[in-house]
């Protein structure tokens, strides 16, 4: 009967991570309640999540990335690719690729693809390229580097902790490293192809022209005989009235943002509005304006030295989620204009306003500069382009990066337990003053805590029930009778399956005691089934939502589902093929 009520939670886990129901983190808060009202974990086992010592240790981890990236020290050796490269696209690309790679071996990846975005799109716009034929393969550059350590991913300290709970050896910091630099070797190469042939989705220097904004921005001219002279957008409620947002006056050679709200307009005024072709043309012909529609507004017509267009991100951390634009309040709250979103590939440009915000989702922003960038000041946003507040050193750069080799340093050559490393790392940070307490905080990412913290009860479960052991036994008898290498491939294969549709935290509890009675079954050493398990999981390719960093370059990049697919999927077969003969090699049954 327990195993029934698992397999029936585990269904639903599957169903709603596949349609989005909810986010992952809610889907695996919504299992652990079902899997304690049930009976199937105590309530010392429902919370014990949340102290787990690889919990803690990827939240540590969360602040140590942080801190390299306050740091400066990456925007710096980013922002010189073309300088080293010497106008070279093969090796401005290369480098990129190799360090983004080996910093995501020591960081966080989703702080690693966070700072490298910006620095690609950069390299697209100065190389003439679509940023869609950089950001997927830089993506998988940073997935490849995490899986060389045992800090790269938190798929590896998690496995490393549930195996130790098990009465396993630890994961040493560099075990991951022979499998997982055929990887990131083989991935490099992988990603050169890959350049070439991704296809072109934008001009970086058009964003009107990457949301198709031609038919939804537009300028008219106010004449003597309009009722709006003399009246502000406000007094008008131009917005609740019209459904449309006047980003600009336009005064002769003067123009008119900043103070937009409480400037009366003035004949012969030009107003830049923004809305569908419908409802413009009600307000021209009840305001008796003069549509411009002759002309088609880019890039260069909207932005000057005081206002700005640009894309940013909503990051992991944003407490906007879930939130609609009016419910932000967004043009009062910040000063400026949402003109258009990215979401799964599709721009959407109508009734911005309603459309509730989801983590990673592109905005297209115009308003003054100075409001715009304190935007990307706040840990609600992350910027897709650089920026010179980012390419400054902090005062103390050199203390972040000596802690945070420090702490590789002090599990690698001195034995101390990651989770004491880096906890002794992040106080050296705080006690030092070299990063403010509120920054730690920020810098976590608690959707990650809760669904990492959620789900380790699942593990316990799947062994209480019985579920681990019958599906232990069961590919074990199936497969047993061809070898090990067989079982391996096939346990690698289920696992990898599994990582695209839910996340791969969830996926390497799930399959850690699967992999364990296996080994007990078949009487072999369960270490190559947990390396197969957590390099599985980890490679979350094909899907957007198979990895958390697929998701940031799904926007940013304007990418299609089927982009992943045909880049994804091939990648997946090779490397499943490849982790078949060779994990049993590095570790032996």
């Amino acid at each position: 009967m327990s195993a029934a009520l698992l397999v029936g939670l585990l269904v639903f886990m599957l169903v709603a991570s596949a349609l989005e129901w909810l986010a992952v983190e809610v889907v695996a808060l919504v299992v652990l309640v079902g899997l304690l009202v049930t009976g199937l974990v105590t309530l010392e086992e429902a919370i014990s999540g949340f102290s787990d010592p690889a919990v803690v240790t990827v939240l540590l981890m969360m602040v140590l990335s942080e801190a390299i990236a306050e740091s400066g020290v990456v925007a710096q050796v980013g922002h010189r690719i073309g300088r080293i490269s010497r106008g070279s696209l093969r090796v401005q690309v290369a480098l990129l690729f190799a360090i983004a790679g080996v910093l995501s071996m020591f960081i966080n990846n989703t702080a690693a693809i966070a700072m490298f975005i910006p620095i690609a799109i950069q390299i697209a716009k100065q190389t003439r390229r679509s940023p869609s034929r950089l950001l997927l393969p830089l993506n998988y550059a940073v997935i490849f580097g995490g899986t060389c350590t045992l800090v790269g991913t938190s798929t590896n300290i998690l496995v490393s902790s549930l195996a130790a709970e098990r009465g396993l050896p630890a994961f040493t910091m560099f075990e991951f490293a022979r499998m997982g630099l055929v990887y990131f070797a083989l991935g490099l190469a992988y990603n050169i192809l890959l350049v070439r042939f991704l296809p072109d989705r934008g001009d970086p220097s058009n964003l009107t022209g990457k949301y198709e904004l031609a038919t939804y921005l537009t300028e008219v001219r106010v004449p003597a005989t309009s009722p709006l002279v003399g009246r502000t957008v406000v007094e008008e409620t131009i917005s609740d009235r019209y459904h449309l947002n006047v980003l600009e006056i336009l005064r002769g050679a003067r123009k008119i943002a900043f103070d937009l709200r409480s400037t009366p307009i003035a004949t012969d005024d030009v107003l830049i509005v923004r809305g569908t072709m419908q409802d413009i043309v009600m307000f021209k012909e009840q305001q008796g304006l003069l549509l411009l529609s002759d002309i088609k507004l880019s890039d260069a017509e909207l932005a000057d030295q005081q206002n700005i267009l640009a894309e940013m991100q909503l990051s992991p951390a944003s407490t906007l989620e879930g939130m609609s634009l009016r419910e932000i309040d967004f043009r009062r709250r910040f000063g400026a204009f949402v003109l258009a979103l990215s979401r799964a590939g599709e721009a959407i440009r109508e009734k911005l306003g309603l459309i509730p915000l989801k983590r990673f989702d592109t905005l297209l922003v115009f308003g003054p500069r100075r409001a715009v960038e304190q935007l990307y000041k706040l840990d609600d946003f992350l910027p897709l382009q650089e920026l010179e507040l980012r390419l400054r050193l902090h005062p103390r750069w050199w203390l972040h990066a000596a802690t945070l080799v420090g702490v590789v340093a002090a599990v690698t050559i001195a034995g101390v337990p990651i989770l004491s490393a880096a906890l002794v790392g992040v106080v050296v940070l705080l006690a030092s003053r070299t990063v403010k307490v509120q920054r730690v905080y920020r810098a976590v990412q608690w959707s990650v805590f809760f669904l990492l913290a959620a789900t380790i009860p699942l593990g316990v479960a799947v062994e209480k029930s019985g579920l681990a052991g019958d599906l232990g036994s069961w590919i074990a008898d199936t497969a047993g009778a061809s070898g090990p290498w067989v079982v391996l491939s096939l346990v690698y294969f289920v696992t990898m399956v599994l990582t695209e549709i839910l996340s791969n935290t969830s996926t390497a509890v799930l399959m850690v005691p699967i992999a364990m009675s296996v080994a007990a079954t078949l009487g072999i050493d369960p270490k190559p089934l947990l390396m197969a398990v957590t390099f599985a999981a980890s490679n979350g390719f094909v899907t957007p939502v198979g990895y958390q960093t697929n998701a940031m370059v799904y926007g940013a990049g304007n990418y299609r589902y089927r982009d992943f697919l045909a880049a994804g999927i091939p990648l997946n077969l090779v490397f499943w093929a490849l982790s078949s003969l060779l994990i049993p090699v590095f570790w032996k049954f």
